[in-house]
């Protein structure tokens, strides 16, 4: 009797045990899709940050312009009218009206071609103010254009505390569940063994496949930079040919390219902090260059998940090869159209 109460005991316990760390992983699960969907909005909106930013610019330089050159409308008017009156009287045409009328000294020829002309002056100089008048509500669009920048500005800081604060909780979670300890075992080893990074990335295949669902890898940039070294070419970042080199202008996250596993999150030998992600369609991502890292080995991974962090510093760049089956290709020919 005492056995089978024993039995049950342990059944229930394990049954309880399975059911919590299911709760964490559905938790866990929910918290990864919240951070990459936060993190896609506030790319979104410093787009939009930086668009206002330059609508401000040009409505600030016109408005300089406007302030320096067009100060007294009646001054202008006068000093348009000059110019066009003497761009008429060395027109071929009144050059040939002069000669008529010199001979014939038709005073009505000269009075009708005169005004003719200045009330093509006159309807010219309409236009021009009905031009001023509209760059008079640069005003009015620059005070919109400011408002809604500083709003977007403030929605950005408080998305940035929400996605701290969701990355904080992926990292408590993450802790309660229980990774493959032979990917630690593994990346210990490689760290000091392999002696180069095409080393590094042929041994460090997965041991145990996290089962994914079987579906067409989409691949994403890791950060959104400008491209200072192209595939093949390896002008800088200890001359790496095989992937693209990205700098960016302002502190920014490095997101996973891929749905999958970590399977290296470590420093290596001069590269500094090196991540490798693997899924089961044969793609491997190799990312060097970040900061802090904020996963590590055994880890799954969404794409656009965040999972470091670089700043715009003088010598930080992020170097992105892509993978497959071993083979080495341009991930720009594999990356999706954002």
């Amino acid at each position: 009797m005492k056995i089978i109460t024993f039995l049950i005991a342990l059944l229930f316990f394990n049954t309880v045990n399975c059911l919590e760390k299911q709760n964490i992983k559905n938790k866990l699960s929910k918290l990864k899709k919240q951070t990459v969907v936060i993190h896609n909005d506030i790319l979104k909106n410093n787009s939009e940050l930086k668009r206002i930013k330059i609508d401000i610019n040009r409505n600030t330089q016109k408005q300089v312009i406007f302030k320096k050159h067009i100060k007294n409308k009646e001054y202008l008017g006068r000093k348009l009218v000059f110019l066009l009156q003497e761009k008429i009287y060395l027109s071929p045409l009144m050059t040939i009206t002069k000669n008529l009328s010199s001979k014939s000294d038709d005073i009505i020829t000269k009075q009708i071609v005169r005004e003719f002309f200045l009330k093509q002056v006159k309807h010219g100089i309409n236009e021009f103010f009905v031009s001023l008048d509209g760059i008079g509500q640069l005003k009015v669009e620059l005070v919109e254009n400011s408002r809604k920048y500083e709003k977007k500005k403030s929605d950005l800081e408080k998305k940035l505390k929400n996605l701290e604060k969701k990355i904080r909780e992926v990292a408590a979670l993450q802790k309660k569940i229980k990774t493959d300890q032979r990917l630690k075992l593994k990346e210990k080893k490689l760290k000091k063994k392999a002696k180069n990074l095409n080393e590094l990335v042929s041994k460090a295949k997965n041991v145990k496949k996290v089962i994914l669902k079987k579906n067409k890898t989409e691949i994403q940039m890791p950060v959104q930079g400008f491209i200072v070294s192209d595939f093949g070419e390896g002008k800088d970042f200890h001359k790496l040919k095989n992937g693209l080199v990205f700098k960016v202008k302002e502190d920014s996250f490095v997101t996973s390219p891929i749905n999958g596993t970590v399977i290296y999150a470590n420093k290596f030998r001069g590269y500094g902090n090196l991540v490798m992600i693997e899924d089961n369609n044969g793609f491997t991502c190799v990312l060097i260059g970040m900061k802090n890292l904020l996963i590590s080995s055994g880890n799954e991974v969404l794409k656009g998940e965040p999972i470091a962090k670089i700043f715009p510093d003088v010598r930080s760049q992020l170097y992105f090869e892509l993978r497959q089956n071993g083979k080495v290709i341009n991930p720009k020919s594999k990356v999706e159209i954002l």
